[in-house]
């Protein structure tokens, strides 16, 4: 069993090696829930000083949950990449507007990268997808490399109820088709499936 203070055991979590950054470990957050009044505001004062460089701190800044972590966590979304500002939605969803959190997914379906934020707002995107976010997807699906643009095409046909979920592995054929044919045509083949008119997005093309 780890020893020494809840503090100590959070201060030492934050030192991510390869093997925790390769796995996904987060800092320690059990040793956060037992730390005192006391030990969580030096814990505060650590992160609000380092800044949040990744969702390790957003989400012990999620769970610490105070004005001055909460105020962090707005800064972060607001200004934070792809990923911070996946991981705030996620872990601290209410310190975003509705107007705030449409802005932060469909930036991230424009530009984040697989492990990049793309992912986690992708997972997002299956409980929260207002018009605004699907357009984002079809204009995606005509504008992201060819994994990507198969990514948002298997969530759209998810969306309209034409796949059992994002990741149908009955959909599989279609999609890899985006990484080696002709787009334009395969565009129009994903809105005949999903009854949408493939002109919004097309314009003069």
């Amino acid at each position: 069993m780890d020893s020494g203070t809840a503090f100590d055991r959070f201060v030492r979590s934050m030192a991510v090696d390869f093997e925790k950054w390769h796995d996904g470990t987060g800092y320690d957050l059990a040793a956060l829930a037992e730390a005192g009044p006391g030990e969580r505001a030096r814990i505060e004062s650590l992160l609000l000083a380092r800044g949040v460089r990744d969702w390790r701190d957003v989400e012990a800044l999620a769970a610490l949950n105070s004005p001055g972590a909460r105020q962090a966590l707005v800064k972060a979304l607001q200004h934070g990449n792809a990923e911070i500002q996946a991981a705030v939605l996620r872990c601290a969803p209410d310190v975003a507007s509705r107007e705030e959190r449409i802005a932060a997914l469909v930036s991230a379906l424009g530009s984040a990268e697989v492990f990049g934020g793309l992912t986690q707002a992708l997972l997002e995107v299956e409980e929260f997808h207002p018009p605004e976010i699907v357009d984002a997807l079809f204009r995606g699906v005509l504008e992201r490399d060819g994994a990507v643009a198969g990514e948002f095409a298997a969530m759209l046909l998810y969306l309209h109820g034409h796949a059992d979920s994002a990741y149908d592995l009955a959909q599989r054929p279609f999609l890899l088709r985006f990484q080696e044919e002709e787009r334009v045509s395969l565009f129009v083949e994903l809105c005949g499936r999903v009854g949408v008119d493939a002109g919004r997005y097309l314009g003069g093309e």
